[in-house]
């Protein structure tokens, strides 16, 4: 059995369609996500009692890949390498988008998990790559390099600032098909956190709000969760 190549699937030439795909020369001997979901604050209310504040951290996730690159164990005479380490290194260049380009959004996937894709990042973008090329011919054609690749996860813009920015605007006018358990997890992260929002809001009954209730969100406190 063939062993399965990582793939990284980008988007060609419009939003979303990721037709743009192919598999790497040599598979990494590891690959490194990582993530900061909350931060621990100290704050004080207006009677100057401090608090600790838990609030979602909002970075996002990032992968680090080392790819490696030999065409003298893929032929003779071996290809010069940037061949196979340009099509990645390309995804740094705009090409998405009218006026205002942008890169190219991607998709990294290994192997299968329960007959499907094995996703290691669902949608990113390659922040920064680093080509070290290291061995040569005698006229110079370079056969080997490795790609020191950083990739970032990839959301709306505007979803990214609503998220930098939800303490600064703690009001929210409740829009239809919404749900206390909707609001605080897209607001805290977590759904089962409603409770907070209907007591600050003295809600008679939580489980049923209208459309159009303006609704106040508060900071999220450890003793408010206790």
């Amino acid at each position: 059995m063939a062993l399965e190549k990582l793939k990284i699937k980008a988007e060609k030439s419009s939003e979303g369609d990721f037709a743009d795909e192919f598999e790497v020369l040599f598979n990494p001997n590891q690959v490194q996500i990582s993530k900061t979901g909350w931060k621990l604050t100290t704050v004080s209310d207006n009677n100057g009692v401090s608090g600790e504040k838990v609030t979602p951290a909002n970075d996002l996730a990032t992968l680090t890949i080392q790819l490696f690159f030999d065409t003298t164990l893929t032929g003779s005479p071996p290809d010069n390498v940037q061949q196979y380490t340009k099509k990645i290194f390309n995804l740094t260049k705009p090409r998405i988008g009218q006026s205002k380009k942008r890169p190219p959004r991607c998709k990294l996937v290994w192997g299968t998990i329960g007959g499907k894709d094995s996703v290691l990042l669902p949608d990113g973008v390659l922040e920064s790559v680093t080509k070290t090329l290291t061995q040569f011919l005698e006229d110079g054609t370079p056969v080997r390099a490795t790609l020191n690749c950083t990739f970032r996860e990839w959301t709306e813009p505007e979803k990214q600032q609503k998220e930098e920015n939800l303490i600064d605007d703690p009001v929210r006018i409740v829009k239809r098909g919404e749900t206390l358990s909707t609001i605080a997890n897209e607001e805290y992260g977590d759904s089962a956190l409603w409770r907070i929002i209907a007591e600050e809001n003295r809600l008679d009954n939580p489980r049923q709000i209208q459309p159009g209730l303006v609704l106040t969100i508060p900071p999220l406190r450890i003793a408010s969760q206790t």
